[in-house]
């Protein structure tokens, strides 16, 4: 049993080992504690900039953090690649290139790489480009060259890909070519929050909630503070229309991570769902009191609104916080019905 301040713990009795700083700031990372994930990060890259492990997990813990730029996250790429000269950190940095030009470049610098990390990573950053048939072939062709029974750096990202495409990409059978994957990653390595999770990831998107059930209460026997996991449990009760579970679980996740918006936001539709709109409302206000600076929180907040009859109020939060939201955070709310009504209306 692992708890964050066990983590942070660790992290602090081995503040002068780069390598083990490295995984303490991933494993923070991959459980969305991203400042205590940034200050282990920053002191392994202080201790050895040469390695490039920390490089990754830092950039996301600015691209994820709301008190921060996007700007942080590539420049930590750019710095990564400067003092590495790593061909992973290249390949990832594909992801974030806007320009067609440099990304084609990079692409070129690596494609020929020897090394499945590089050509997972490669993949993944070719789907975030929104190039799916090329990510999903590269994908395959590197998997082809994994050792039975193996899980090289990297193959996370297959497994973890392979579930989101598979709405795109019928032929692929999570059960018989993911599953057994994920098996290997959790063995190599069954201490990481990381590769625990893409179990739960797999049977989420098969949507076989029993079995989000059963490997979500395994997954918090060793991690009881995890309230992504809370949430995922309570999402799979929900969906088993046990809707007394699901709100015990949404309350300890919200317990566990007080600023948690997520949570509050499903434990609100079930009590909108049951026609209990005061407490519902009550619950969507908490959300910029919780967490003033997600602004797309207030986003949630203002389509609560909207939806249940407050327009005038819904539409002044939206316009506000709609400015400040981060690109693709603005691409979500387009994608949706709900904002692109209200988007008519600002």
């Amino acid at each position: 049993m692992k708890t964050i301040a066990d983590i942070i713990k660790e992290g602090y009795a081995h503040w002068n080992e780069p390598e083990r700083l490295a995984a303490i700031g991933a494993e923070l990372e991959s459980r969305t504690r991203l400042s205590e994930a940034r200050t282990f990060l920053e002191r392994s890259i202080a201790l050895a900039p040469e390695n490039p492990e920390p490089y990754t997990s830092l950039a996301f813990a600015y691209f994820r953090d709301n008190s921060s730029q996007s700007e942080d996250g590539e420049k930590t790429f750019v710095d990564g690649i400067e003092a590495t000269n790593s061909d992973v950190l290249k390949a990832w940095y594909v992801a974030f290139q806007e320009d067609e030009s440099i990304a084609s470049l990079l692409i070129e610098e690596v494609k020929n790489s020897d090394d499945l990390a590089v050509q997972f990573t490669l993949a993944g950053s070719l789907l975030w480009r929104g190039k799916a048939d090329e990510s999903y072939d590269l994908y395959k062709k590197t998997l082809a060259l994994v050792p039975e029974g193996t899980a090289p750096k990297g193959l996370d990202s297959y497994c973890s890909n392979m579930c989101w495409m598979i709405s795109q990409k019928p032929e692929i059978n999570l059960e018989n070519d993911v599953l057994p994957h994920v098996k290997n990653i959790i063995k190599s390595s069954p201490e990481s929050y990381g590769n625990r999770v893409l179990e739960l990831q797999v049977y989420q998107a098969l949507q076989n909630w029993e079995k989000v059930k059963e490997t979500a209460i395994g997954i918090l026997r060793a991690f009881p503070d995890e309230e992504t996991t809370m949430l995922a449990l309570a999402i799979a009760y929900e969906k088993l229309e046990d809707h007394d579970h699901a709100i015990i679980w949404l309350n300890r996740a919200i317990g566990a991570k007080p600023s948690f918006v997520r949570a509050r936001v499903n434990i609100a539709k079930i009590y909108e769902k049951q026609g209990k709109l005061e407490i519902a409302e009550e619950i969507m206000r908490e959300i910029p009191v919780a967490n003033p600076g997600y602004n797309f929180g207030k986003i949630n907040l203002s389509v609560f609104l909207y939806r249940n009859g407050k327009q005038d109020e819904a539409l002044e939060i939206f316009r506000t916080a709609y400015a400040k939201l981060k690109p693709w955070e603005k691409s979500g709310v387009e994608n949706s019905p709900e904002g692109k009504a209200m988007m008519e209306k600002i």
